[in-house]
């Protein structure tokens, strides 16, 4: 029973993972055709300044994270409890989308874009 128990709480941070990367990907679509917009010569607003920002710093904390588990032998077993000590002293190291709180909001503007636009996910 507790195999069953394991197996469950891998596949629930594995599906948590997956959504998350895909919030993420949404995001730096939308940074991609505000900065298209941008280099076309038009106006960008304030708000679509402000996701700009937030996905540039997002991106670079998906960098920081990634970098050291290519480049560190160890580092699947010390980003997440660096990752942990961060947080607990209101460091976020992950990206947004990580974000309990974070997700929640942009999940809802993803699923209201997706019914907005038929066709597309």
């Amino acid at each position: 029973m507790e195999h069953i128990k394991i197996v469950e709480k891998i596949e629930e941070g594995a599906h948590h993972f997956l959504h998350c990367i895909k919030i993420e990907y949404e995001g730096t679509k939308e940074a991609g055709s505000i900065v298209e917009k941008y280099m076309k010569g038009e106006k960008i607003t304030t708000e679509e300044e402000h996701v700009l920002k937030v996905q540039l710093v997002d991106s670079l904390k998906m960098v920081g994270v990634m970098v050291p588990f290519v480049m560190v032998p160890g580092a699947s077993i010390l980003m997440p409890i660096l990752i942990k000590v961060a947080s607990k002293h209101n460091i976020e190291l992950l990206p947004s989308a990580f974000n309990e709180k974070t997700t929640v909001i942009t999940t809802t503007v993803i699923e209201t874009k997706s019914t907005e636009q038929p066709g597309k996910c």
